[in-house]
């Protein structure tokens, strides 16, 4: 599916792995209680996949459903009521409508109210992509700005996959390709460096509200249960803070629910082209606890990635073998008056066993490495989330703890000079702590508004040894800590018919307090404090209902801190705060959520962002990593995305951008990197994806998925010894999948061409100035899957 896909509001989106034919009489046993839990108990019993457009469903109370009769009649006695109506998209889809307005009466004279029309599905009001990401719950079709969403778990997009999988879907998201955990996100070219050291993330990452990131690399959090993933452009400092430069990915997870215990389970097989096979395993249970009152929702997967590097030195195959095991659990409880408690928790560990890169002047896939650099990435996260809904109000209070520890080794040899064996050992461990409680409004108009207070605080500590195998010394031993409070709102207000305005502002107090562990640098202050305003807004006018046209402001920034020095011992140095200011003018035309008929939708969009005292995280000549503010600098650029639906069975979707960037100012001692482009971002990408869909029988359903993205030329980065070109790639996959009524057989193809090609240009920092690192491609992959539903 694609970001243009039905998505609910009410997060009521439910797997399935086959169509139930509407007129397919079935027993239902479904008691009266909360819509959007009556529809998701309904839509795991009859294998359908239910979407709901209104927020006011959590609101509302479903008419109990008992006895044999079709999908069609259980929708319409559960809705008779409630105020909403459905409509059958599809032989496998149904979506929820509110019920139009009563018209008023033209003849002066009172007559008997019409009463409202029965449930059915005919000629219901359009459904709405709402994108939950702004915190008001705006409907993407009026939401000034640009944003993308991908549903999960159907072709194209499985559940095993990771990041790497909605990055391949979005052109304007990017990331480094270092291996699974150890990558750095960006969003619309707002890229700092190549590596990942104490300033902060340009994009803010969540799972729901619960923030995953401050500084570290992206967990790269298995896709297992997630119902869609959110990704919003541009600096998104009034609503999310400090370090969202770039924009927001927001995952959101499958909740869960006490309409009746459902599980599913699905293993898969991968073979490689000239490298090691790999499986994957992962199952869901969804158990209610009390009846209508509290569920529990766990998940658990274990993943190989088979390895496709070799090491010339040690003369060993496939060294790149990567494991992956993880779990979450969601228990919701639900207390009455549409009180909502949720508690979660998350734990993912990554091993990998070697780097990814290969060098050119081996053989294909290759490189010589005197001893192993394996890599891990121990994830954990707990968030308690507390919600109240009055139907257009609603209160969110969420607070989440978040405990992640990485550990990186590296080939030295060489170092100063030494030909002997050497090893460096980098250990990062981060606690974050974050809370936010928010009240927030939103009309049938397009009215709405948010408020609410925050509070983040990262605790970031590096400990970095290099020395004689067995006996490495200390480098440094660094000790970061941020905290950040701050108050913000924003509204949008109806300001003529077809035009509306946007108006918000965050005030952020920060403080960091920086240690060098038993060292001495420079005269840094311990302790900084500053005050920030990150103001936002925007114009958006609608001449028709399925043109958009916009302009938005938006501004962010990144608080400064204490790195160790290049190319010193046990020496540290100040790196200043940097800021970004960025407009955009874009439109939309078509409808988004409506698929029901063919049709042409899609946007365009122009930015221009100026990057005021950039940091970045960089390596020295002899491979030590350092930290500084680099000068200013300038990004710019234009995306098009355009879908077809050409029949009911079959749509073209595609996306292209454009990216321009320049540090046009740089500070002293780095003149030679003036107008040179910012890293890691392609100049030029897109992407192009052909579905087709069609019930073969009552029971069976095949779709197929084409996709091919082209990735454009980019700079590892923007000083050297780090300008070094990557990229100008092609990557063709296919997936298939052959669905019954409670199992699904899928089939992925990943890079059919098996195109090798140059995605990254760093594995070892140490050698990577020889200018011999390329990070090919992971070679031709075939992966078939079984999936059952209970």
């Amino acid at each position: 599916m694609t970001w243009t896909h039905l998505i609910p509001v009410a997060a009521i989106a439910i797997w399935t792995a086959s169509p139930a034919a509407a007129a397919e009489s079935q027993r239902f046993d479904i008691p009266a209680q909360r819509l959007d839990n009556a529809l998701i108990t309904l839509g795991n019993a009859a294998q359908i996949s239910i979407g709901g457009i209104d927020q006011r469903l959590a609101g509302a109370r479903s008419k109990a459903v008992h006895g044999r009769m079709t999908i069609a009649q259980a929708l319409t006695t559960m809705l008779r009521g409630t105020g909403f109506t459905y409509q059958i998209v599809d032989t496998q889809t149904v979506r929820i409508v509110a019920l139009a307005p009563r018209s008023k009466p033209v003849r002066p004279a009172p007559r008997p109210a019409v009463p409202p029309p029965r449930a059915s599905a005919a000629a219901p009001a359009p459904a709405e992509i709402v994108v939950t990401a702004t915190k008001q719950g705006q409907a993407l079709d009026s939401y000034p700005g640009t944003a993308h969403i991908q549903s999960v778990g159907g072709i194209g997009l499985g559940e095993n996959q990771g990041t790497a999988a909605f990055i391949a879907r979005i052109p304007t998201l990017t990331s480094t390709n270092l291996g699974p955990g150890r990558n750095k996100l960006f969003v619309r070219g707002i890229a700092d460096s190549s590596f990942s050291g104490p300033t902060q993330s340009t994009v803010g990452l969540y799972l729901g509200d619960l923030r995953l990131t401050y500084n570290a690399p992206e967990p790269d959090l298995r896709l297992y249960d997630i119902d869609r993933i959110e990704v919003i452009e541009g600096p998104q400092g009034t609503l999310y803070g400090a370090g969202a430069l770039g924009g927001i990915v927001r995952i959101v997870p499958k909740m869960a629910d006490n309409g009746g215990f459902h599980a599913s389970a699905t293993v898969g097989r991968s073979v490689t082209r000239d490298a090691e096979p790999g499986y994957d395993l992962g199952g869901m249970l969804n158990i209610p606890v009390i009846a209508d009152r509290m569920a529990l929702r766990v998940v658990g997967y274990n993943q190989v990635e088979g390895g496709y590097i070799d090491n010339a030195t040690l003369g060993m195959r496939n060294t790149n073998r990567t494991r992956i095991d993880g779990a979450r659990a969601n228990l919701r409880v639900e207390p009455g008056d549409n009180w909502t408690i949720d508690l979660n928790a998350v734990i993912q560990n990554i091993d990998t066993r070697d780097g990814q890169y290969a060098d050119i002047d081996q053989p294909l896939r290759t490189h010589a490495a005197n001893i192993a650099q394996p890599h891990d990435n121990d994830f954990k996260a707990t968030g308690l989330e507390i919600a109240k809904d009055w139907g257009d109000l609603k209160l969110l209070s969420s607070t989440g703890i978040v405990d992640h520890d990485l550990s990186d080794t590296f080939d030295a040899t060489g170092y100063g000079g030494n030909p002997e064996i050497q090893i460096f050992q980098g250990h990062e461990a981060i606690r974050l702590l974050t809370h936010e409680t928010r009240l927030s409004h939103g009309m049938p108009s397009g009215n709405s508004w948010v408020a609410g207070v925050s509070l983040v605080r990262n605790i970031d500590r590096i400990d970095r040894r290099l020395g004689p195998l067995g006996a490495p010394v200390t480098l440094a031993q660094l000790r970061n800590q941020k905290t950040e409070v701050a108050i913000f709102g924003e509204a949008t207000q109806r300001i003529a018919p077809r035009l509306s305005g946007t108006l918000g502002g965050r005030v952020v107090f920060a403080e960091t307090i920086g240690e060098l562990m038993g060292g001495s640098g420079e005269d840094f202050e311990p302790k900084r404090r500053q005050i920030r305003v990150l103001p936002t807004a925007a114009l958006s006018w609608k001449p028709t209902s399925d043109l958009l046209t916009f302009l938005r402001y938006q501004s962010g920034f990144r608080s400064g801190g204490i790195a160790i020095t290049g190319g010193q011992i046990n020496s540290a140095q100040r790196f200043d705060s940097d800021s970004i200011h960025n407009v955009e003018l874009g439109v939309r035309f078509g409808s988004e959520a409506d698929s029901a008929r063919p049709r042409f939708s899609g946007g365009i969009t122009a930015f221009y962002s100026i990057w005021t005292s950039i940091q970045a995280d960089l390596i020295g000549s002899d491979g030590l990593p350092f930290t500084e503010n680099i000068g200013r600098g300038t990004v710019y650029g234009a995306e098009i995305n355009g879908r077809w639906h050409v029949t009911d069975h079959l749509f073209f979707d595609g996306a292209l951008f454009i990216n321009r960037s320049a540090l046009t100012n740089p500070v002293e001692g780095l003149e030679e990197a003036d107008e040179r482009p910012l890293p890691n971002v392609a100049r030029t990408g897109g992407r192009f994806t052909a579905a087709w869909e069609s019930p073969l029988s009552d029971r069976l359903s095949l779709k197929l998925d084409g996709t091919v993205r082209l990735i454009g030329a980019s700079s590892l980065g923007t000083t050297a010894p780090l300008i070094l070109e990557h990229g100008e790639t092609t990557q063709l996959d296919f997936s298939a999948s052959l669905a019954a009524r409670d199992w699904a057989l899928t089939l992925d193809a990943t890079n059919l061409l098996n195109v090798s090609g140059n995605s990254f240009s760093y594995g070892n920092p140490f050698t990577v100035a020889l200018g011999k690192q390329i990070t090919p491609l992971r070679p031709r992959t075939v992966r078939v899957a079984l999936r059952l539903g209970f």
